[in-house]
């Protein structure tokens, strides 16, 4: 069920759907082999804003669930080509319009596993031939506080020297406590140096990193126990925390020394705390030491809170932390954008280092794809995140992170450096040349002397440079034309692009409309005719046997015999006549292809899965008939007038059944990037092969059926020519042009075979049979 609202004939008509996906478990992005299962579509009531001056369109504020799959659609009936660009929390994200069967354009923005982060305001923004127009969808959580996952906080037990750790969240989290013996690298992750405790109290609190872990469908969040260690060495700033108004402050001083009689105190801002606020514990170690650990606890800080917090030692140096307490959290990291220029296989990675409070949660998005964000805590109390999987694929990659209190979005852009490709033209008048590369190619052009391939002679007149492009992905375009002169004329010529990783070139002769390799001498000439003689003939021979196959198809296939009411009366169809109905047209993404099960001179069948062919949701194998690569013109009409006869034949228990076909073809607008904006849309035709989808046969083919049967076969079609008259044609409505008289209706009731659809031993007929 979709809304459509036109108030204005210059405006498109627009739609907007949400498609909610009941079942999902694939990454950013749908394909047909990892496709969203089943899916509901529901109408967001897309209108014009009436106080708007500009074409702003709003669709109805979407509610969904915490880890729910939609996608957000735009249908767009409008002239010509569009494009398009989506906006999310100051972010550009790349969108990519396409066309269905009524020639509309559709926009989709996908979201998986939906969290709060991905909630807000998505603008739209889409330029037509007629117009420019945006179109808003404000997406929310529904039940937002029935979904939570809280960092974990400490409390004391009462009446015991324990620590309870406390998460409140919904669903109730399971709460865990991590240990490791160092603060090593290796206490970091999954690694075997880390110990795991499922347990909301813990007694054993003398551990030197300890955490408190809380886990529930939205994640899981971790707390450390802040800690002042005496025997280690001291930093050189002292290690500093960030805590809000209201929350609780937890630090550990920690102690191990020979002499049991040792003490520990707390001191802020060079003032002893009050009795009720820490408590003490001790142990022996294995070697008979003593450890001593001192808490300071604050149920509920306040900015009187703030200070230096000093723990001293009868036997250890004394060490402090910085306690500061904040109205909100925050995020501090450089915002500014980062562009990086790299080989093809060398090894880098993006990095941001950044100290954040409360702890980030973060991603790495690059073409509308989220990956994984890591986090590591470095000594000065700043963080890091590096993303490293970019497989040297150029464009923008965006990391995004946010707390409770704060966003932060950094943008960087990744160049990968690459040697020209030079393409070289010429035309009755100039000579043209165009390469690709990074860094920009700058142009030479070089004359070539009468007797030599050597070119030397630098060209400086009649050259001029079109103004470079930056493609999308990182690459530079440029180009460098050549005006004909008596000069020039009749030699060879060069063209050469080059930059910091190459030099590439190509070879013209200026009075010729192509690039031709250096012919001045007979010997040259003559080895030149020799090499053009077997490609002439080879070219006669495939023109003569095009028309050979181009007759083969028009007897066999365009032309097909039909028997009239009377067994002597012939009609004959040209199928070129018959359209093709689009209510076979299948999408061919939604094909995803197997092995080849066949081949002939011209085509081959593939093994393929179908998604959404019999029902939807549903795959089913299937065999795809199509044309090999090179196919020319007759053997496309050929294809084209089988697949409009299997369509006229419709669906019969008894022959391999057409399901479907993909022919369709359109234009789509594509936007140029030219820096970080969008400055150009450029039109791509959208093509592909003619697929016609049948029925899989798993157990083989016809003919090596019928040659296993052969004797059953032999004995069996004796007696029926002796007892019936049989024509081997199909029965057809006519097309409106055609006078063709109706013939009977065919009709067959064998006791049909899963692979061929009969058996071969028995047939009962009524009227013409059909194979």
């Amino acid at each position: 069920m979709i809304f459509e609202t036109i108030t204005n004939q210059d405006l498109p008509v627009i739609k907007c759907v949400l498609i909610n996906h009941r079942n999902n478990d694939s990454s950013m992005g749908t394909s047909p082999s990892n496709p969203l299962a089943s899916e509901s579509r529901e109408d967001l009531g897309c209108a014009l804003r009436p106080e708007s001056t500009e074409a702003v369109y709003e669709a109805a504020t979407v509610e969904v669930d915490v880890t729910a799959s939609i996608t957000l659609q735009v249908l767009v009936t409008t002239p010509g080509n569009i494009s398009c660009l989506w906006v999310f929390k100051h972010s550009s994200l790349n969108c990519q319009p396409h066309f269905d069967l009524q020639n509309r354009g559709v926009v989709s923005m996908v979201i998986l596993k939906m969290t709060e982060t991905q909630a807000g305001e998505y603008l739209l923004f889409i330029q037509s031939e007629a117009t420019n127009y945006t179109v808003l969808f404000t997406v929310s959580i529904r039940n937002t506080l029935l979904y939570t996952l809280r960092r974990p906080y400490f409390r004391k037990m009462e009446n015991q020297d324990a620590l309870v750790c406390i998460s409140e969240s919904i669903p109730e989290p399971t709460v865990e406590w991590v240990f490791c013996d160092s603060q090593s690298d290796s206490c970091k992750g999954e690694s075997p140096a880390v110990i795991t405790k499922e347990a909301s109290v813990l007694h054993e609190l003398f551990g030197t990193d300890i955490r408190c872990c809380a886990r529930n469908e939205l994640g899981r969040e971790c707390t450390k126990l802040f800690t002042i260690d005496l025997n280690q060495t001291p930093q050189t700033t002292p290690p500093q925390l960030f805590l809000k108004v209201g929350e609780p402050l937890w630090i550990r001083c920690k102690a191990v020394h020979v002499n049991h009689g040792f003490g520990l105190s707390w001191e802020l801002e060079n003032k002893t705390l009050e009795e009720g606020s820490y408590f003490e514990m001790s142990t022996y170690s294995t070697n008979r030491t003593m450890i001593r650990i001192l808490f300071a606890f604050v149920s509920s800080v306040g900015r009187n809170d703030t200070g230096y917090y000093t723990c001293s030692s009868s036997e250890h140096p004394s060490k402090s932390a910085l306690v500061t307490i904040l109205e909100k959290g925050f995020i501090n990291a450089s915002k500014s954008s980062e562009d990086y220029e790299i080989d093809q296989y060398e090894e880098f990675c993006f990095s941001v280092r950044f100290k954040a409070y409360p702890q980030i949660r973060c991603t790495w998005s690059f073409s509308r794809k989220s990956f994984p964000c890591e986090q590591s805590g470095l000594d000065d109390g700043y963080s890091i995140s590096k993303f490293c999987n970019h497989k040297h694929q150029p464009g923008q990659y965006i990391f995004h992170a946010e707390n409770d209190d704060a966003q932060f979005t950094k943008t960087f852009t990744l160049n990968i450096r690459r040697k020209p490709q030079v393409l070289a033209e010429a035309s009755a008048s100039q000579a043209s040349c165009s390469s690709d590369g990074y860094p920009l190619p700058s142009w030479t052009w070089k004359k070539c002397s009468d007797k030599s391939p050597n070119c030397t002679e630098e060209i400086t007149e009649g050259i001029w440079n079109k103004k470079a492009n930056r493609k999308v992905f990182g690459q530079w375009i440029s180009s460098s034309t050549l005006n004909m002169s008596e000069a020039v004329k009749g030699f060879l010529v060069k063209c050469c692009a080059y930059n910091s990783l190459g030099t590439s070139c190509e070879t013209i002769l200026l009075n010729s409309p192509g690039p031709f390799p250096f012919i001045q001498d007979n010997i040259s000439f003559y080895a030149t005719i020799g090499l053009c003689l077997p490609f002439i003939a080879v070219l006669t021979m495939l023109i003569c046997h095009k028309y050979k196959k181009q007759f083969r198809y028009e007897s066999q296939l365009q032309m097909v015999q039909v028997t009239g009411s009377l067994d002597n009366e012939y009609f004959y169809i040209d199928f070129r006549e018959y359209e093709y109905d689009l209510k076979w047209e299948f999408p061919r993404e939604n094909l995803e292809f197997g092995k080849v099960l066949g081949s002939g001179a011209f085509g081959k069948v593939m093994n393929a899965t179908a998604y959404g062919i019999s029902k939807t949701g549903v795959s089913i194998q299937v065999a795809v008939k199509m044309l090999k690569e090179k196919a020319d013109s007759s053997e496309r009409e050929a294809l084209m007038s089988e697949l409009k006869m299997m369509t006229h034949l419709g669906n019969h228990e008894n022959i391999v059944n057409l399901l479907g076909a993909c022919t369709v073809s359109g234009e789509k607008g594509v936007l140029i990037e030219y820096g970080l904006h969008y400055t150009d849309i450029k039109t791509v035709t959208i093509s592909g092969p003619i697929y016609l989808i049948f029925e899989y046969c798993c157990y083989g083919d016809l003919l090596n059926y019928l040659r296993s049967k052969r004797e059953k076969f032999h004995r069996t079609w004796t007696e029926i020519f002796k007892e019936h008259n049989f024509s081997f044609y199909p029965t057809f409505q006519s097309p409106p042009n055609s006078s063709m008289p109706g013939s009977r209706e065919v009709q067959i009731h064998p006791d049909s075979d899963p692979v061929s659809g009969f058996n071969g031993n028995s047939f009962q007929s009524e009227g013409n049979i059909l194979f």
